[in-house]
């Protein structure tokens, strides 16, 4: 599994993708999907009022020793928060970037998020997504500044680490963007599997073909990433081709896949549901984890 995934069918209920696949500027790399089998390690993070997010993420998996795993954020009260959502990029080097930095004044409570944890050569680095409530009241998702954003004081957070995989942060040649790669050694006995998606993969066939080759009759799904377009259940769509989103709850088998997520276009206009088939594909790159359900006795 390590490297890049087998080559497999598309499912049978597979819909068309919502966009034509996208063309980035560059080649296309040679591995579509990393995928690497590991066990998990938990990992505390004290918050002490004056450490950026990013800071004290950082500084507890080094203490551990640890090069990558994933932090699931849940009602996070913070003192000040920086984000910025997709924006179309003004250059023919790439197909989108960020809009501006956005620096609400007051605090904000990070209702749910995801971040992943790895390395950008010797240093520490995060990719953050997630959904917030601002101090007017406003509800708003988008990519987080982690170092600009500050956590107060006697909140924990508890992380994951992977034990034989990390996230490991390389200049992408396809979309001219630095990204995240699943890299490592596949573990004798995983519980998690960490996993990277390229540009037109789609989400829900690739985690349904993954539980398949591992053998696991289902798995949970967390994770963010870019969308070229969405389509959900009820046949609601994101037609925006620049987006970035985040798993609120996924559940997949290899025979069906349950990915709820939300999703905010390049106007801010903020998407929400289930991810069918076929129709959630990859518009930069994706981070996901999928975490084997423990058999039943």
């Amino acid at each position: 599994m390590t490297a890049a995934m087998r080559n497999t069918s598309p499912a049978q209920d597979a819909l068309p993708g919502v966009n034509a696949p996208l063309r980035h500027p560059g080649p296309a790399a040679e591995a579509r999907v990393q995928a690497v089998a590991t066990p998990l390690r938990e990992i505390e993070i004290t918050c002490d009022g004056e450490a950026s997010l990013e800071a004290a993420v950082i500084a507890a998996f080094d203490a551990a020793g640890v090069k990558g795993g994933f932090v699931e954020i849940e009602n996070l009260a913070c003192s000040c928060i920086d984000y910025v959502v997709p924006a179309l990029s003004e250059f023919p080097d790439r197909l989108a970037w960020y809009s501006a930095p956005r620096s609400p004044q007051g605090p904000a409570r990070i209702r749910q998020g995801y971040m992943s944890v790895g390395r950008d050569g010797e240093a520490g680095f995060v990719h953050c997504h997630g959904i917030w409530t601002l101090a007017n009241g406003r509800r708003a998702l988008g990519h987080l500044l982690g170092g600009q954003t500050v956590p107060e004081a006697g909140q924990t957070l508890r992380a994951r680490g992977f034990e034989t995989a990390f996230f490991d942060r390389q200049p992408d040649a396809e979309t001219n963007f630095s990204l995240f790669g699943a890299v490592g050694e596949d573990a004798a006995k995983p519980t998690a599997l960490a996993v990277t998606l390229r540009p037109n993969e789609d989400i829900p066939a690739t985690c349904m073909a993954l539980c398949e080759q591992m053998g696991w009759d289902g798995a949970t799904v967390i994770g963010l990433g870019s969308l070229n377009g969405a389509g959900f259940a009820g046949d609601s769509i994101m037609q925006d081709h620049v987006s970035e989103f985040l798993v609120r709850r996924g559940h997949v088998s290899p025979s069906h896949a349950d990915i709820d997520i939300a999703v905010v276009d390049s106007s801010a206009n903020v998407f929400e549901g289930i991810l069918a088939t076929g129709q959630g594909r990859v518009s930069i790159t994706s981070e996901l984890v999928l975490l084997a359900t423990p058999p039943q006795d």
